[in-house]
């Protein structure tokens, strides 16, 4: 298996069938790489509400970046 992550809380691998696995203390958790990207585009939206920083505005300053 191909290590993707690591740290202190568990880790990321990409076996040889192209599935992710997630090792957390535990838990582990499987997902094909179509499932993982969703996985990781919610955790994405968790963070950024748990920052206060909705997901809209971050679009729109990055859309009004340039201006």
């Amino acid at each position: 298996m191909g290590e993707l992550a690591k740290n202190r809380i568990g880790s990321i691998l990409k076996c040889p069938y192209g599935i992710i696995h997630i090792h957390l203390k535990g838990i582990t958790l499987h997902f094909t790489e179509e499932a993982f990207e969703e996985f990781t585009l919610m955790i994405k939206e968790a963070s950024s509400r748990l920052m206060e920083i909705g997901l809209k505005d971050l679009i729109k300053e990055d859309f009004h970046k340039d201006e």
